[in-house]
């Protein structure tokens, strides 16, 4: 399979990390690929590999994440009041309670409190001190909400689904991601299910691929117990094909080899 996601990503870098922490920008071109569920999962995963991980919630409107990861009560400021100057950031960051080392920061009400992307560059610079890794989960599309998360951002995930509607938007995402600045932009192609492929349009993963240009970093299968982690407002984890499959694209972030395996 093209893109050999058992490469490590940026694994040259690890060592330069010793007091800054990753930032990851999350996206998609459009709504429906289950962003939100990626950037949950894998900080979750990551959380539980011994990582200090922060969640921004940069969806302004949508504010999926509390609901996901049970915050919802929590959450008294966000994102909006921390760039607007309302209050220091340490006031607007909730800890997970079900998942030791994970935090997260809520999405605003509107998109007009995020600011620009300079407020964000700022202060994703300032938590990088305190965290290893920083995930900022972008609106799907490519508007001005789009344009502020990622420009605070050194690595892109881009997520979506084996159809020829997502592939081409993520195509667009990934071109867009370039011209921001980001070079270290990876595919992650997510609610797969095996055997579905040739019933459409398109006819294997290679395709998926090579259609959005970018390298594989892992495949997420369709798995109902997504659904009813977020439900209930608990981090994604059990041994459940999706939580898998989320551990092993923890474990390429974190500089390790390992071999794509499509979970059933």
């Amino acid at each position: 399979m093209r893109g050999n996601p058992s490469v490590p990503f940026r694994k040259e870098k690890r060592r330069e990390r010793a007091r800054m922490g990753e930032v990851i920008v999350v996206t998609s071109g459009k709504g429906g690929t289950g962003k939100s569920s990626v950037s949950a999962g894998c900080a979750a995963a990551l959380a539980r590999a011994g990582n200090k991980v922060l969640l921004l919630d940069a969806d302004a409107g949508l504010r999926s994440l509390d609901l996901m990861l049970g915050a919802v009560n929590d959450a008294v400021f966000d994102l909006g009041d921390v760039l607007a100057g309302n209050c220091e950031p340490v006031r607007a960051i909730r800890e997970i309670e079900r998942c030791e080392g994970l935090a997260l920061m809520p999405a605003p009400q509107s998109l007009q409190a995020l600011a620009a992307p300079d407020d964000m560059r700022r202060l994703c610079r300032g938590l990088a001190n305190y965290y290893d890794y920083l995930f900022i989960d972008a609106p799907a599309g490519i508007g001005k909400g789009f344009q502020i998360a990622a420009a605070a951002a050194g690595r892109a995930l881009v997520v979506i689904t084996p159809d020829p509607v997502c592939m081409r938007s993520g195509e667009r995402v990934a071109r867009l991601l370039q011209q921001e600045g980001i070079a270290d932009r990876r595919l992650v192609i997510n609610r797969y299910r095996p055997g579905t492929l040739k019933l459409g349009l398109v006819e294997d993963l290679d395709a998926v691929i090579d259609a959005v240009g970018l390298q594989l970093i892992g495949v997420v299968p369709e798995d109902e117990q997504v659904q009813r982690y977020a439900a209930n407002g608990e981090p994604l984890g059990g041994g459940s094909p999706a939580a898998k499959a989320m551990e092993r694209l923890a474990r390429r972030l974190m500089g390790q080899e390992v071999p794509l395996v499509v979970e059933k």
